[in-house]
């Protein structure tokens, strides 16, 4: 959000308007390091998702693989 500037000079010593710079840029540099960050870990979460749905799917796998077996386990017996 700015504020509308009303055309008054502001006046600041050199000294203060350096150190200003030097904290904006210090800001700037911190907002980079978070926005690697982030990245890194929406790059984390993506490799868990994956991890987590490739395990759902074994699970699946397995849970069929048991469900057959049982059928056949309790099914009258037939010519296999």
């Amino acid at each position: 959000m700015r504020e509308q500037r009303s055309g008054a000079h502001v006046f600041v010593k050199v000294d203060e308007y350096k150190e200003i710079l030097d904290v904006l840029d210090m800001i700037k540099d911190k907002l980079k390091e978070i926005r690697t960050t982030l990245g890194n870990i929406n790059a984390l979460r993506n490799e868990e998702d994956a991890e987590l749905a490739m395990w759902n799917s074994t699970i699946n796998d397995i849970e069929k693989k048991i469900d057959n077996i049982d059928r056949m386990m309790f099914e009258p017996e037939q010519t296999w």
